[in-house]
This record gives C-alpha cells, structure tokens and sequence, in this order.
C-alpha cells in the first residue's frame, strides 16, 4: 500500500497498528518556517508603523492624531510591508485548499451565533484578566482597541473594521496558514491557525475572544474551503462587536435617565420618554448576549460526539504532531516575538 495514503487502521490479518513513515524533521521544518515568517509579519509591521507614524507626525500632527490615520495604520503596516515578507518567506512551504463543501445557511446562522457567544465570553475573561493585572501592578490599563472608536465618525471605523480588517485577517490567518497546514489534521490546523490569529493582537483584553473565534472561523474554513464564509463570519462579528456595541453604548452613557440621579418627578418622566428606546435596545442587545454565551457552552457540548475532525492525512501520532507544531526554531521565535508584544502591552504608559 502507498504510504502516503495510509492513515492508521487495522490490517485484516495483523493484531498491530501500522502507520506510514514521516520525515519528522522536514514537517518541523514547515512549521518552522511558518513560524518565522508570522513572527517577521510581526516585527516588520511594528516597525513599519513606527517608521509611518513618525513621518505623518513630523509632516502633519493634527491628521496623525485623526481618526482616519489611527484606522489605517496598522492595515498598511501589516498589508503593504508585512505580508509581502510572510509571503517569501512561507513560499516553500506547499499550500493545500480544503476541499470545497456546501454549508447552509442554516447551519452558519447556528455556528455565527455560537462565535457570538465565545466572543463576548473571551471578551469578558480577557477584562476580568486584566482586572486582576491592574489590581496586582496597581496600575489601570485600558483598552487600546478603545482608542480606535470615534463616537462621530463610526463609519470610518466600520470601513476598517468590519470590511479591511475581516478580508485581510481570514486572508492570512485562515487561508495562508490552513492551506499549509491542512495535512496534519484538522485539529492542529485549526488549532496553530487561531493561536496565531489570537497573538498578533499582542495584548490579553483581545487574546482570549480572537483565540476562541479564531478556532470557528478556521472550522469553517478547513470544512468549507470557501474563505468568504469565514470573512463573512468575521465581517459580522466586527460589526456587532464594534459598531453596534459602541452606538448602543453611546445610547446608555447619553442617557439623563440613568446619569442624572437629581432628576425631578418631571424631569424623570420626560428623560423617560426620550431614553425608553436606547435603553429597551441595550436590554434586548444585552439578553442576546446572554443567551449566545448560553449557546457558545451548551450547543458545542449537545453535538460533541457529531463534530469530527478530520485526521492527519500524514498519519502523525498526536504527541508527533505537538513536536511537529511547537519543537521547532520558527514557531519557538514567534512565540517568544509574541511574548515580548504581550509584555510590552503590560507597560505603564
């Protein structure tokens, strides 16, 4: 039988489990140039921005401090001098498109509101992670993703983030990184996919929601083959994310109702009127949530047994494919890449 398309099985006539001989160390390699060359997009698109943010602020303060520039800083690092150098660096590595299968709509709805779910859950560890930091250091970081939020001028960041941001990311996070890992599994595919997707955000508040979707959207990727769905996906997670929580937000911390404990009988009365809206918006928003974290726990747990993986088509054993991912120079480096940007994340500034 070929061996390269042997996977683990049974011979009807031996008592012994055979599989295929794997050149280990030319795996490692793979890995190990995946690793190099996301720990490069790293670096290369810090520098890239620093370089770019210099510049726009030497040649004009005011637009360096826009909303526009604080928008499009890092897809330009990241696009237009960072990609490129992953690009050459993982040329060799072969890619693999995941077979083209159908999802129905149906079945997306389900997993989106699943990923809805695991995003306010990561969300929510990742602020109670950081309370904790705070209340070690004594100092009160804030979330920078925050800053990238104007309350006037959200279509700005809706461009970015919810059409730049999603294409970009699935681009090089799910379809780069999958088609070249998809022969170990879908397991270690996926799995090495959102871990990368959930350490270039380089701090804890985003890590545990961009890891949790990230293992979703590679899912839908690695079962699919068809990276607009996982864009779409992403897209919509964005927006609810971002823009809607931001304007449903703005409602609430506007609202004289909830602000204004001095309010008179009438007074009351009429902020009631004006805040009824907002605030039965925000409560209907806020149930959703709740119920999508209740579903991101329960329904993963319900289909357990129907969710399959596909197999390393390599026939590498799981404690083969831990070294193959993480005992390599490459990967080793991007963590420690990573490791330094979550530090640095931890400064007091």
């Amino acid at each position: 039988m070929n061996n390269d398309n042997f996977d683990f099985e049974r011979s009807a006539n031996e008592s012994t489990w055979m599989a295929p001989m794997v050149d280990i160390q030319r795996e490692k390699r793979n890995f190990s140039r995946l690793g190099f060359g996301l720990a490069l997009f790293s670096l290369v698109s810090l520098a890239a921005s620093l370089i770019i943010g210099i510049i726009v602020n030497n040649a004009s303060p005011e637009f360096y401090k826009s909303t526009l520039f604080m928008n499009m800083l890092s897809p330009i690092a990241l696009y237009l001098f960072a990609l490129p150098v992953l690009l050459l660096v993982i040329g060799s590595v072969k890619p693999e498109r995941p077979e083209k299968k159908k999802m129905g709509f149906g079945l997306w709805l389900l997993i989106f509101f699943i990923s809805f779910g695991l995003m306010y859950i990561g969300a929510y560890t990742g602020n109670i992670f950081m309370s904790m930091v705070s209340e070690f250091f004594g100092y009160d970081y804030s979330n920078a993703l925050n800053s990238l939020i104007d309350y006037d001028k959200l279509w700005i960041t809706a461009i970015f983030v919810v059409i730049v941001a999603p294409i970009g990311e699935e681009l090089v996070f799910r379809k780069l990184i999958i088609d070249r890992t998809k022969k170990y599994g879908a397991f270690a595919s996926i799995f090495f996919s959102a871990l990368a997707f959930g350490l270039m955000h380089g701090n804890f508040y985003q890590f545990f929601y961009a890891f949790a979707v990230g293992l979703v959207f590679g899912y839908v990727y690695y079962n699919t083959g068809k990276i607009w769905l996982s864009i779409g996906l992403h897209a919509a997670l964005n927006f609810i994310g971002s823009i809607l929580t931001a304007y449903l937000s703005r409602g609430i911390e506007n609202s004289e109702l909830l602000n204004n404990p001095e309010l008179t009988e009438s007074e009351m009365m009429q902020a009631l009127m004006t805040d009824a809206l907002p605030l039965f918006a925000f409560f209907v928003f806020f149930s959703v949530v709740i119920a999508a974290m209740v579903c991101a726990i329960v329904v993963p747990l319900v289909l357990r047994k129907r969710i399959k993986l596909q197999r390393s088509e390599i026939g590498l054993t799981k404690g083969q494919l831990w070294t193959v991912m993480f005992a390599n120079c490459g990967v080793i480096v991007m963590l420690v890449v990573y490791g330094l940007d979550f530090m640095l994340s931890l400064l007091p500034r």
